[in-house]
């Protein structure tokens, strides 16, 4: 299980990057008032979330899924944002 946590991890934050790297950061948007909401809720929070019910309803799927949704908001907001951009925009 530890191992597929860390190899979805990996590559959702992939995928995360290629994302940012290809549509730029939302703060556009917000300064132009343009986005309809100004909420921005975070992959971690979700994964959070799946985790927490997890206790409700134990699933492999529902830990593995939320585990590697925590994980990788993590390691893009204390990790790859510091080095990329100089600080870690959370929240």
């Amino acid at each position: 299980m530890l191992y597929q946590i860390i190899l979805l991890t990996l590559t959702v934050e992939l995928l995360t990057i290629a994302g940012r790297a290809l549509f730029g950061s939302n703060k556009a948007r917000f300064k132009k008032n343009t986005f309809k909401y100004k909420v921005r809720i975070h992959h971690g929070y979700v994964g959070a979330v799946f985790v927490a019910l997890n206790f409700l309803f134990p699933s492999d799927l529902l830990f593995i899924t939320g585990a590697t949704l925590f994980f990788s908001d993590a390691i893009h907001h204390f990790l790859v944002l510091p080095l990329w951009v100089g600080r870690t925009e959370f929240p």
